[in-house]
């Protein structure tokens, strides 16, 4: 089984064998990367693929015609849905929630046994909170700890960022819009740890909270509250939905 995620800024593929992993691969986005994707896919023994993607669409034809070289029409792309395997999407339009934060509620919903706070530490940092029931409450999206506006914005280049909804969020967000925060002059991961803080009043009891991505280490050492590193979590999700 391969599985691959596509990030903003990172290609990530695990090639899964019974349940296990075999071999993995990553790539940024550099000039003939589609072609090194390529290579490695075609090494190994398998026929067909599943991915997950964020990409724009210029990146995304490079990829769509790199797997349809290795495959043909045996690759499934995953989308976000408004509900699968218990767990709720809390945007007014499901399909508009990044299919990566998605995956990462999946998975999350399985590994932890009460409420809990989402946090994917990439490119952007995203935050998603998730109730004990599966209800998501939506969440945040802020720069990367090493990504500066101009390039958060070149990731988000069809949102408005003259939106009103960007300047009202004090809430978790249900929509890109009003998830993204953006507070010139502040530090991003500053900026997190007071929305964990203030955001985890929204749970009846402590909620857990679980960190992804690779600034996430990082994060961990900010974060007032204690935390756990789950590593690959998109890619859990990703298992959960194919079972």
């Amino acid at each position: 089984m391969i599985l691959i995620d596509s990030g903003n800024s990172t290609l990530k593929t695990q090639y899964c064998r019974e349940g296990n992993l075999v071999a993995s691969f990553s790539t940024s986005y550099q000039p003939g990367w589609d072609q090194c994707l390529a290579r490695w896919l075609k090494e190994l023994p398998a026929t067909s693929c599943t991915f997950a993607s964020v990409l724009d669409s210029t990146r995304q034809k490079l990829m769509d015609n790199c797997l349809a070289d290795c495959f043909g029409p045996s690759v499934t792309r995953l989308l976000s849905q408004a509900r699968s395997l218990g767990v709720t999407n809390g945007y007014s339009h499901p399909e508009q929630l990044g299919v990566d934060r998605w995956l990462a509620l999946i998975a999350a919903a399985r590994i932890s046994s009460g409420d809990c706070i989402v946090v994917d530490a990439g490119s952007a940092i995203t935050l998603d909170l998730l109730r004990s029931d599966g209800t998501h409450l939506g969440g945040a999206i802020l720069p990367g700890v090493n990504t500066t506006l101009e390039d958060f914005k070149r990731v988000f280049r069809h949102i408005d960022f003259t939106d009103s909804a960007i300047s009202q969020n004090q809430h978790p967000g249900c929509s890109t819009e009003a998830a993204i925060q953006i507070e010139y002059g502040l530090d991003s991961i500053v900026r997190l740890s007071g929305l964990v803080n203030r955001w985890s009043g929204l749970f009846d009891e402590d909620a857990e909270i679980i960190l992804a991505g690779g600034d996430a280490a990082r994060i961990q050492k900010i974060i007032e509250q204690p935390s756990r590193i789950v590593p690959d979590l998109v890619f859990q999700g990703m298992k959960l939905i194919l079972q």
